[in-house]
């Protein structure tokens, strides 16, 4: 898979139009013949209809997320890979207007913890709890001490550390979080772990 990230240069005020690389998208899967979709060739720019656009929004703000950049996640088809080379997305890439992250599925799963240990500073272990780019990976806290924390945040503090099985919280970030009255949940990539108590 392939994400393409909006830069959000001043200069480029809405989004960025790809339209070298329709059939990547995620809602959109080809097929040929009577039991495939009877669209699919206009879709694919077949039988002299143009290719369906495909748009890098410059904010994620149609899913409440006004100040996070824009992307789309492509499928890397023959077209997609093309266009990553030389085509559009290569020359928007060469340009600074958008960038280019590769990925699998497994980067983007939804995170599990496996514990929170408050041992003056809080320490949660798992699995998936960092996002990829450009969304940032939130820590809730509720019950005693409820608190909700970005990544950002928490590694504003000196001491403190993120990682994809591991995050460190100081003390300082978090007053009154105590044992077995406090629980944590984790949200990485837009998805939600399962929430478990403080130990």
């Amino acid at each position: 898979m392939l994400r393409i990230v909006h830069t959000q240069l001043s200069s480029v005020l809405g989004p960025v139009r790809l339209d070298d690389c329709d059939d990547g998208l995620p809602h959109l899967t080809a097929h040929r013949g009577a039991t495939g979709n009877p669209k699919a060739d206009a879709h694919d720019g077949y039988s002299d209809k143009a290719k369906q656009p495909c748009y890098v929004p410059r904010t994620m703000a149609s899913m409440g997320l006004p100040l996070v950049a824009g992307y789309i996640d492509l499928r890397e088809t023959d077209r997609v890979k093309l266009s990553a080379a030389q085509g559009k997305i290569a020359g928007f890439k060469n340009a600074g207007i958008v960038s280019v992250i590769s990925f699998t599925a497994a980067d983007v799963a939804a995170p599990t913890v496996a514990s929170a240990v408050l041992a003056t500073d809080l320490t949660i272990t798992g699995t998936n709890l960092d996002s990829l780019a450009p969304n940032e990976s939130i820590v809730t806290i509720t019950g005693t001490g409820a608190k909700t924390l970005t990544k950002t945040q928490i590694l504003a503090v000196g001491g403190a550390s993120f990682s994809n099985t591991s995050i460190v919280i100081k003390a300082a970030s978090i007053p009154g979080v105590a044992i077995a009255t406090s629980s944590v949940r984790v949200k990485a990539d837009l998805q939600n772990s399962a929430i478990v108590a403080v130990s």
